[in-house]
């Protein structure tokens, strides 16, 4: 077999990538480092063209080639030929045979590759890209390029394919999000907890869990979430209502390498947003044996039917399935081991790795 050099273009994959604390942490960008990992334990030669943060222009961690562009906070001074000239230096050093894309610098690969004759794989990492309902007119336009341009587009479940059909003509392969299985036990406190993690932003709606922590006030709540750029209010505003809530401890930013042990603890795992791909954390709460109660994500359905938890469609719903599943630990240990089942059989990132790569090699061959 020949090992392809492949290349993501992922801005904000670092903190992850290095496993460092820089207060950021996103979806996208952890599924692209999973399978980066995968790939390289393979054999394939892997580089990541990422933002600079204080790292050499190019650097490794472990077998992963980092080439940086620029520093995030300085994007807002310079120009877009100015980004774009870092990005595309940055691509070209690379070299890759094939280049994957999610989120964060939409637009450059489709003309980077129609110049250089390289091929290129656009994931889609939000319901709403595939909805063609992106807010910025912008971001829209070059989303679309994307789209269109992609000599293969990954989406995450059947609905995203479905709409990516209806939307732009362009039928998508449905390929799941992935997960390392870690070792894990059905075993939880004695005492439930109720989790919520995600990045404290409107679209998560975090006022919402802290509701629920005061409409159960006898059950014990924890929440991780770290600061949005775009909403830095909001996180002082969050941090302020839960100070004074006995029953909840909010623990800030938790860097990606080190959450696993609130996962292991929670008997509930709860998702409060109104927009979501394919969420990550579900992956990681099943994994370790929680059932989800979601307000109103339920990709494919496959929580209802695969009693995996519940998904609410109300808040006075989602009040009434957390005090079920509190109260009943039967019920609650059912979904857990249906849940650990369900990830083992579907998530694994050995099967997901296979599944690219079944879309990698006839692209490489085709050149």
């Amino acid at each position: 077999m020949h090992f392809m050099k492949i290349c993501f273009l992922s801005l904000n994959s670092y903190p992850i990538l290095a496993e460092k604390n820089l207060g950021s942490a996103g979806g996208a960008e952890l599924q692209q480092v999973l399978l980066a990992r995968e790939l390289a334990s393979y054999g394939y030669d892997v580089s990541f063209v990422t933002y600079d943060h204080g790292q050499k222009d190019v650097s490794y961690v472990g077998k992963i080639e980092v080439i940086k562009v620029y520093r995030r906070e300085k994007a807002y001074e310079m120009s877009s030929f100015s980004k774009l000239r870092y990005v595309w230096k940055a691509l070209n050093r690379a070299d890759a045979d094939l280049y994957i894309y999610s989120a964060g610098s939409h637009g450059i690969l489709p003309f980077f590759c129609l110049i250089k004759k390289k091929k290129f794989i656009y994931r889609v990492p939000l319901d709403t890209i595939a909805l063609g309902k992106t807010r910025k007119p912008i971001a829209r336009l070059t989303e679309r390029l994307d789209i269109r341009k992609a000599d293969v587009v990954v989406v995450q479940s059947e609905f995203q394919r479905r709409k990516l059909v209806e939307n732009f003509g362009v039928e998508g392969v449905v390929i799941r999000n992935a997960l390392p299985i870690p070792q894990a036990t059905c075993e939880k406190r004695v005492s439930p907890t109720v989790l919520w993690v995600a990045s404290i932003s409107e679209v998560k709606r975090p006022q919402l869990f802290i509701q629920l922590a005061r409409a159960i006030p006898n059950a014990h709540f924890e929440m991780v979430g770290g600061k949005s750029r775009e909403y830095p209010q909001l996180y002082k505003k969050i941090w302020d209502s839960t100070r004074n809530l006995p029953n909840l401890i909010f623990h800030g930013f938790i860097p990606l390498h080190k959450i696993d042990k609130y996962f292991k603890r929670a008997s509930i795992f709860v998702n409060t947003s109104s927009v979501e791909g394919f969420p990550n954390t579900f992956l990681q709460a099943w994994a370790h044996y929680t059932p989800v109660v979601s307000l109103n994500i339920d990709p494919d359905g496959i929580i209802q039917r695969n009693k995996l938890g519940f998904c609410s469609k109300t808040f006075k719903q989602l009040v009434s399935d957390v005090t079920i599943l509190l109260e009943n630990r039967k019920l609650r240990k059912k979904m857990a081991n249906n849940a650990r089942k369900y990830v083992e059989k579907e998530h694994d990132i050995g099967k997901i790795a296979r599944q690219y790569l079944s879309i990698f090699e006839p692209l490489y061959w085709e050149k």
